[in-house]
């Protein structure tokens, strides 16, 4: 079994804390892993909180209301702890608000021989901060920045991945602890509160003048801007300089120019180039003008030309066609008197299927009317008895309604729901259970009387053996003794005692309410408020069975049936008798529907294709006579145009037209041809190009001129303005000021690097010290961490805080990232192997430790989980480790025996 630690707990009582308002207590505290599960809201943070308020709290604080129970401002928080300390068994005892008080006894080891110590107050409280590494706060509640060590090592609820201001807190205390360790000269070299003045001014100085990356910064920052702004401004004054000097010699260079051009005067030669090109496109457009008129007329003779060549081959034509013309008007007389042939026995046949289809046609109604009769007396009949049916389900379902009403107005007179009655049980319950508790705190007065002893109880007789239960006060009269007057419980008592009045106020209200006697009642009327709801769903049913479709819609269907019969009865009376129908058919040869209907379609079928026949003839011979009649018109049309005595004028003057026509266009064409070559051979783009060009260059010469003007009245300007500004005697001011701005930059520069030199080597001297005394710290963390992650090495930073993790990837090539960087779950591992380090230093340096871990590791994956139970485990064989959880279920295979938490009634 491994060694027990220097400190862990033995048992925890709490009372009046929160949700303990009853005491509470956990016993027979493991020296090792303790494991304690419940649900939410059980009173696992909050015994957490107990601890943490038996430590860091002042008795006498005003600062804890949060450790009340809600709605008991009158109550008073108590804690209890036992607990060992190197061998010695300790007890501290603290109560706040109502009854403000703090002991710790420190019980002699074994073998001492003194009474041990017994501490009270304020000395109580100062000698366990003193023990376990924290400090109280000046005024209020304490906080996270004077918890120290226990701060360090009790993780609360979510916040086992916040590790950094926790290590910074326990800084001092930390440090204490490894110069038992290290030797007093290295860890007494870097004390938690004090530090290297002279390094800490240095860098200050530094830092006036330098960035933390090396960058100029305050007068340094400021000599430097100062030096660029006047190099700036040396460098603008040698620029305008030598633009004036620029501007000097243009100015010249534009005078001499200027007068050229007023002696030259360039624009008038171009003015009269221009005018003779306008010249030569106004000839041009002319010759266009003729062209275009010349076009026009040669269109218009070629399409008088062809219009006299239609008329021509039409006087041709109607020569022709007058043969044509009597041949058609023959072949539509022989094809007329064909059709006029065929028309006539397709008008006979017609005519005799037409009668046949008639005879057919009174045969098929007659056997109709038959088969009506039949079907009529058929439904008479199913209606009769589908009546009769009806009438009965509708007697019935009237029935069934009745009773339903019946059934429904009874449950409505009994109404009383479940959730009615188990409030009243409830109320009766928490009655009763008053009751019990109120009897079971009663004091209770036991007798036994001498015979011939009169004693009286409340004015009762008391004789013989017998007891009472007293639960108010009583006056005990002893016959020559006196009066007892026997108060008993006290306040618990009397609150008891009201509770049950106003519990039993409560039910009676309720009952009243609900228009009841009693509970018994409720249940009885609950009974029959079910019963008769099962009957309802019965009757509901059966009503179902009866109406599906409700007693009105069966009503309205017997009224449809009724209806229906009174239609077929006079449909019955409309039709002929049936004797007459019988002689009928004795005529007609008395067929079946079926033969009839048969008979009837052959005939019809008959009738359609003789009237298609006969229509087929009728068409056909009136397109005959169509035909002949046109052919007809036509020959006569062609021989009236033929024997027209003008016809020949005509055709004698189309053909003289056409000659004058045909000689006209030629004469056109000729000279719209020559005309042409004149036009190209002048080149009208070019001489457009000529007025573009000329217009553009006489515009352009005359605004150069113009602007020219205007650039030398502006250089002038600007020469007379610059001439007054004195440039030469302002660049020799800029100089002096750059040079002396140069000389205080080099100064602010040479003690910067000085600054920095002397700061990069007392750093280095620093953290050679800091590293041996990160030692003792690093090796702890490392062997922690190889249970979890066995090839990576986590690093302390200087203040004693994890720092940059480093480990391989999937390839094998070591990966750094700092620790703020990692996921939510892997900070909250690494800090609670973290913690586990720190623990162990604790340990080595002779330090009490204490790990509580209030609902950690939930972020964690199964993986991880499973690595970080061996850590856990592995750190409770040297310190107490007290676990709370909601989730029993991941701690099973912990190794630890599970302590339920149950929630407080």
């Amino acid at each position: 079994m491994s060694p027990k630690p220097g400190m862990y707990l033995t048992r925890l009582r709490v009372e009046q804390l929160r949700q303990f308002r009853q005491p509470f207590e956990l016993r027979d505290l493991e020296p090792g892993l303790n494991l304690f599960t419940g649900p939410n809201e059980a009173g696992k943070s909050t015994l957490v909180r107990a601890i943490r308020a038996a430590f860091f709290e002042r008795h006498r604080s005003t600062a804890v209301d949060d450790l009340r129970p809600w709605g008991d401002t009158g109550a008073a928080p108590a804690i209890e702890l036992d607990f060992m300390l190197d061998g010695r068994a300790c007890r501290l005892s603290k109560s706040f608000l109502g009854r403000k008080r703090c002991s710790l006894h420190l019980a002699p080891r074994a073998g001492e021989p003194t009474a041990g110590q017994q501490l009270e107050g304020v000395e109580a409280e100062d000698r366990l901060a003193q023990l376990f590494g924290f400090q109280f706060a000046g005024k209020g509640a304490s906080k996270s920045e004077h918890w120290g060590i226990p701060g360090l090592l009790w993780v609360e609820q979510g916040t086992g991945q916040e590790l950094h201001d926790a290590a910074r807190h326990a800084r001092d205390h930390l440090h204490d602890a490894l110069q038992g360790l290290i030797g007093g000269n290295a860890a007494g070299e870097l004390a938690a509160t004090g530090g290297d003045e002279v390094l800490e001014q240095l860098r200050a100085w530094r830092a006036e003048l330098l960035t933390p990356q090396g960058r100029p910064r305050g007068a340094h920052s400021e000599a430097l801007e100062q030096v660029q702004v006047l190099e700036s401004g040396l460098a603008a004054l040698d620029t305008r300089i030598a633009t004036y000097r620029q501007q000097v010699d243009q100015l010249a260079s534009e005078r001499a120019l200027h007068q050229a051009d007023e002696v030259q005067r360039p624009w008038d030669r171009l003015r009269g180039e221009l005018e003779a090109a306008r010249q030569r496109e106004a000839a041009l457009k002319a010759t266009q003008r003729q062209l275009d008129d010349d076009r026009i007329r040669h269109a218009q003779r070629e399409q008088t030309r062809g219009l006299l060549l239609e008329q021509i081959e039409a006087h041709q034509q109607q020569a022709q066609e007058r043969g044509r013309r009597e041949a058609a008007l023959a072949e539509a007389g022989t094809r007329l008197q064909a059709s006029a042939a065929a028309l006539a026995p397709a008008r006979q046949q017609a005519e005799a299927t037409r009668a046949a289809s008639v005879r057919a046609r009174e045969q098929v109604q007659a056997a109709r009317q038959d088969e009506h009769r039949r079907t009529l007396l058929e439904q008479q009949a199913r209606d009769h008895d589908g009546a009769a049916r009806l009438q009965d389900m509708l007697d019935r379902a009237r029935a069934g309604q009745q009773a339903l009403v019946q059934l429904r107005q009874a449950a409505a007179a009994s109404a009383i729901t479940l959730a009615e009655v188990q409030a009243l049980r409830q109320l009766d319950a928490r009655r009763r259970h008053l009751a019990l508790q109120r009897e079971a705190v009663a004091t209770r007065l036991t007798h036994v009387l001498q015979p011939g002893q009169r004693v009286r109880l409340d004015g009762l007789a008391l004789e013989g053996r017998g007891e009472r239960h007293l639960s108010a006060p009583a006056v005990l009269v002893i016959e020559g003794v006196g009066e007892f007057t026997i108060i008993p419980g006290g306040q618990d008592l009397a609150t008891l005692a009201r509770d049950e009045a106003a519990a039993q106020d409560g039910l009676l209200a309720a009952l009243q309410r609900a228009g009841l006697q009693d509970l018994d009642e409720a249940e009885a009327r609950l009974l029959t408020h079910e019963d008769l709801r099962t009957r309802i769903q019965l009757a509901e049913q059966a009503l179902a069975l009866s109406a599906p479709r409700g007693v009105e819609a069966l009503a309205e269907e017997a009224d449809r049936l009724a209806a229906r019969r009174l239609t077929t009865a006079t449909a019955l009376a409309r039709l002929a008798p049936a004797a007459e129908q019988a002689g009928s058919h004795t005529e007609l040869g008395a067929p079946d529907l079926a033969r009839a209907e048969a008979l009837q379609d052959s005939t019809r079928q008959d009738e359609d294709r003789a009237a298609a026949a006969l229509s087929l003839a009728q068409q056909q011979h009136a397109a005959s006579l169509s035909r002949e009649a046109e052919a007809r018109r036509e020959l006569d049309a062609v021989r009236c145009a033929l024997d027209d005595p003008q016809r020949l004028e005509r055709h004698a003057e189309a053909q003289r037209q056409l000659l004058e026509a045909s000689a006209e266009r030629d004469a056109l064409a000729t000279r719209m041809a020559s005309t042409q070559a004149q036009i190209e051979a002048i080149r009208p783009d070019l001489v457009q190009q000529d007025l573009l060009r000329l217009s553009r260059s006489i515009e352009q010469a005359e605004q150069a001129h113009q602007r020219r003007r205007e650039q030398i009245l502006l250089l002038e300007h600007d020469l007379h303005k610059a001439g007054a500004q004195g440039l030469e005697e302002q660049r020799e001011h800029a100089a002096g000021e750059l040079g002396r701005a140069r000389r205080r930059l080099d100064e602010l520069q040479r003690r910067a690097a000085a600054l920095d030199l002397l700061c990069r080597q007392l750093d280095a001297r620093r953290q050679a010290t800091i590293t041996r005394l990160q030692a003792p710290l690093q090796r702890h963390l490392d062997a922690c961490l190889r249970l979890l992650m066995p090839q990576a090495r986590l690093q302390i930073d200087a203040q004693l805080a994890p720092g940059a993790l480093t480990r391989p990837d999937h390839g094998g090539v070591a990966q750094t990232g700092e620790f703020g960087a990692l996921s939510f779950g892997a900070r909250e591992q690494l800090g609670l192997i973290s913690r586990f380090a720190y623990a162990d230093l604790l340990r080595e340096a002779g330090r009490p430790t204490l790990l509580i871990l209030d609902d950690a590791l939930v972020h964690s994956d199964a993986g991880r989980l499973a690595q970080m139970k061996r850590v856990l485990f592995d750190a409770a064989q040297r310190h107490q480790v007290l676990l709370f959880s909601c989730h029993p279920e991941a701690w099973r295979d912990l190794g630890a025996i599970e302590r339920p938490i149950v929630r407080p009634a």
